[in-house]
Formats: structure tokens, sequence, C-alpha cells
């Protein structure tokens, strides 16, 4: 049931058309989103989100920087910083997995046209995750003092981004089944990408962190 709007004080209807937006997008992806939706699902009136947000990118903002800092929480929780090995294929495992079991946020968190970036909250929350990712890549080929002011370093990290990118639209679109079997993308992520991406970072000798490499 719905809660009516008389229930709302001022702070808490925006933060219910947040977790309205927030539902729709996990359920339904971002075809299923409008501003009447969003309302409708909070129990308000179907102004309520013009006001408070201003237009439908205000609030799908506001569900891609939650997306934003889920995705962020989630690599800090499976990283392994002291081994670099261990560190990106758990990193890439769990950027692939969040794409497949929240593929509408997935899927909005890179849309220019839906997600307002001149959001002042929006350059630090999205940000980390990906330099989290690209130091991971970096370290893993022993890089550990990357400078995206040198080209060299800003080409290896887009590079290494867009693989995981490229990999997790390919595992949402269901592609990995002409692949491995008619693998599902569930099934694929759990049985297969692990041992994708052994094989695509391999088990070698990596100087540590503590270590510089030989010239």
């Amino acid at each position: 049931m719905p809660k009516k709007r008389s229930s709302y004080h001022h702070g808490d209807l925006r933060a219910a058309l947040i977790e309205a937006a927030d539902d729709i997008i996990a359920e339904g992806g971002i075809e299923a989103f409008s501003l009447r939706a969003a309302a409708q699902r909070a129990g308000v009136s179907p102004a309520a989100p013009a006001h408070h947000f201003g237009s439908a990118k205000g609030l799908l903002t506001e569900v891609a920087l939650l997306a934003f800092e889920r995705i962020g929480r989630m690599i800090d929780e499976v990283g392994r910083p002291d081994d670099v090995v261990a560190d990106v294929r758990a990193l890439s495992l769990a950027f692939v997995t969040f794409a497949v079991n929240h593929p509408g946020h997935f899927r909005l968190m890179f849309r220019n046209d839906l997600v307002n970036r001149n959001d002042p909250r929006y350059p630090e929350v999205s940000l980390k995750p990906g330099m989290r990712l690209g130091l991971a890549v970096a370290a893993y080929h022993g890089n550990f003092n990357v400078d995206l002011k040198r080209f060299d370093d800003a080409a290896d990290m887009l590079c290494g981004l867009a693989t995981l990118h490229g990999l997790a639209n390919l595992v949402l679109e269901e592609k990995a089944a002409h692949f491995f079997g008619n693998a599902t993308s569930r099934d694929f992520v759990r049985d297969e990408l692990p041992r994708v991406l052994g094989r695509y970072y391999p088990d070698q000798r990596r100087p540590s962190r503590k270590q510089k490499p030989q010239l």
C-alpha cells in the first residue's frame, strides 16, 4: 500500500521519491521510469517529483549517485590491495557482478542524457570506483605511480576500464552465451567469469607495492 502524502514531512517526501525511483529502476529498468510512476509509487501528487527535483533527470541523478556509492562499497569490500593479482580479479568480478545484479542501475549510471554530470557531488562519487578499478589494473601491470597527466598512464587506464565496461555490457546482453555453451548471464558470472579473469590476469611474478620495478 502506498503511503499517504499527508504522512510525509518535506525531507521525508524527497527521500521517499528517491527510494521510489530507485525501486522502479531496480525492478523494471530505465524504460519503466517516469516522474508519474515515481509519484504513484511514493503515494504522492504527480507534481511532487518536479517540485523537488525539477525534472526526470534531477531524480534519476539521485538514483545514479546511489548506484555509484553501492558499487564503490562493493569494490571496497572485495578488494585485495596486498595482492595485485587477486585484487584486479576480485574487483573485475565485482564490477561485472554488479552489472548483472543491477542492470537498470548499471545502464543508468553511464547515460549522459539521463544523469546530470554537473551536479557538484557527481565527480567524487562517480570517479572513486572507476579510479579504484583503473589503479588495480595499472598495479597488476607494475605501475604503482599512475599520473593521468601522462599520456601512457591515461591511455592504459582508459583501455583497462574500457575492457571491463565492454565485458559487463556483453554479459548483460547475453553475448557470453555465444562463447560458453549458451550460459545465461548469471551462470556465466558464477561459473566461467572467474576462470576468464584468471586467464586474462594470470599469476605472474609482479613487483610488490613496496618494491620499485627494475629499469
